[in-house]
């Protein structure tokens, strides 16, 4: 059995190969649906919106079955169905910790072999992630914009479904004043369960955007909204330092223009929370938007397993003279 740090060296060295070449590798935290990971294709430094799924298996008891030319990785009914039914292509990589390699294949009708009892998956020993392997990698995109909008509503779906059933979901990030390209690196967390890993996301680069077509863009599945009490905090400085009147110190009480409560307006605009100088921080609570609603009613109905095809069908010599004959199944 596999120890869980050798799991998370796998992980780790998924993502350092990915970003060595300049491609945006994001974890999944979340170990729901047979997906670990994503990683966005970035051409001559520009995102280009193609992803790519990945599922991860790292220790040496994933290389103990194999033949002359391939290691055999077994799997069920199960993931394979979601594997290759995802809306964007779905790559597994076996990493080998002993001589620090990793191995891919691409998921899908051919290479997933149904032997009766179970299915399982031939990875190449020749098919190794290296620097060549991204030409192979982009070829397995299919630029469908629908699709690519599609696979990133089932990526974040965890997500979607902690901030509907009530949970308090938020995203922090930085925005560096002083650079002249606007880079956000957004984390999110459920602050309200302790079973929840925050989950990172990849620096993004986005010239000429505002903060706010940036998320509407990155999660457009939730509103948002800025942690009140955080910015309630952050402005006290503000409000000392504009209503301060003095402070006396016979009755030890210091007197203001006017009071907190009565200065402080909540902004109507997403700004900072807090500033250090270098950087603003943000924090908002995000809530689920009609986008998130109807994805999770429409991907329920899409995952259901429903057998009436299975067991309908037609008689057409049943049919009446003269009518054109229907394949209902």
């Amino acid at each position: 059995m596999n120890k869980p740090q050798t799991e998370r060296l796998g992980v780790t060295t998924v993502d350092k190969f990915f970003s060595l070449h300049g491609w945006l590798f994001r974890e999944q935290p979340i170990h729901d649906h047979g997906i670990d990971a994503q990683v966005e294709i970035i051409k001559n430094d520009v995102m280009t919106g193609d992803l790519i799924a990945i599922q991860i298996k790292s220790g040496s008891s994933f290389f103990k079955e194999d033949t002359s030319d391939a290691y055999v990785f077994r799997t069920d009914k199960r993931h394979i169905t979601y594997w290759c039914a995802y809306a964007i292509p779905v790559i597994i990589v076996l990493y080998d910790p002993d001589s620090d390699i990793l191995y891919w294949e691409h998921i899908n009708d051919e290479t997933a072999i149904n032997t009766g009892k179970g299915w399982k998956i031939n990875m190449p020993k020749t098919k190794i992630l290296t620097a060549e392997s991204l030409e192979e990698l982009e070829s397995l995109i299919q630029p469908n914009p629908y699709l690519k909008k599609l696979s990133k509503l089932q990526f974040d779906r965890p997500w979607i479904e902690l901030v509907e059933s009530g949970e308090l979901v938020t995203i922090n990030f930085l925005d560096w004043i002083n650079k002249s390209l606007s880079r956000y690196r957004i984390t999110i967390e459920c602050e309200s369960r302790d079973d929840v890993e925050a989950e990172v996301w990849p620096t993004v680069y986005i010239p000429g955007a505002s903060i706010e077509e940036f998320l509407t863009h990155i999660i457009p599945w939730a509103d948002f909204e800025i942690d009140e009490d955080e910015h309630r905090d952050f402005m006290e400085s503000d409000w000392d330092a504009e209503c301060y009147m003095g402070y006396d110190k016979e009755d030890g009480e210091t007197y203001y223009t006017k009071p907190f409560e009565e200065w402080y307006q909540k902004p109507n605009c997403i700004v900072p929370v807090s500033n250090d100088g270098e950087c603003d921080h943000y924090r908002l609570i995000l809530s689920l938007n009609e986008v998130g609603k109807a994805f999770l009613v429409m991907d329920d109905f899409l995952n259901y397993e429903d057998d009436f095809f299975q067991r309908t069908f037609n008689l057409p010599e049943l049919d009446p003279p003269g009518t054109i004959e229907k394949n209902i199944t």
